[in-house]
């Protein structure tokens, strides 16, 4: 029997760290999408793979294969390119803080990669709790998952 939205599940750490962190990076891309352009937010949230097969690694849940290695490093080479693109093209202005592009794609740039570790986690907690007896999925199923994450991010966010 798959477990309802209504039935309490008991207290478990996988869970709220996979709702925590799901809530933490959408609350801090928003704060990306708030200081930098959603062209460049969008830009740097495309190395999320990378993130998540570092997180994924050293975890101990994947290993890599040359091919998937290979692959990662074209995603770092097409978000370095166009990282400095869009930093050669504003060099020499200033936003309305009176901080230098330079230093606003940097900060945007590392809040934007703490955001993709944030959802990489969040992926590490959710397959985690997926292998305890309360996450498998014909137990409990990827809509209460959802809703449960969800739920957690609000009430630690609000």
């Amino acid at each position: 029997r798959i477990s309802s939205i209504d039935e309490g599940i008991g207290p478990n750490k996988e869970l709220f760290l996979a709702g925590f962190f799901f809530a933490a990076g959408f609350v801090t891309t928003n704060f990306c999408f708030n200081a930098s352009s959603a062209s460049f937010v969008e830009t740097v949230k495309a190395s999320e793979p990378i993130t998540s097969a570092l997180v994924a690694v050293t975890g101990g849940i994947e290993t890599l294969s040359s091919g998937e290695c290979l692959s990662l490093g074209g995603i770092v080479v097409g978000v370095l390119i166009s990282t400095i693109g869009s930093s050669s093209s504003n060099a020499g202005s200033s936003d309305e803080r009176g901080m230098s592009s330079t230093a606003t794609i940097i900060s945007v740039g590392a809040m934007v990669m703490l955001a993709n570790f944030c959802f990489s986690f969040r992926g590490l907690q959710q397959k985690l709790f997926r292998s305890t007896p309360q996450g498998n999925s014909t137990v409990f199923d990827d809509l209460n998952l959802q809703y449960r994450m969800q739920y957690i991010g609000v009430s630690v966010f609000i």
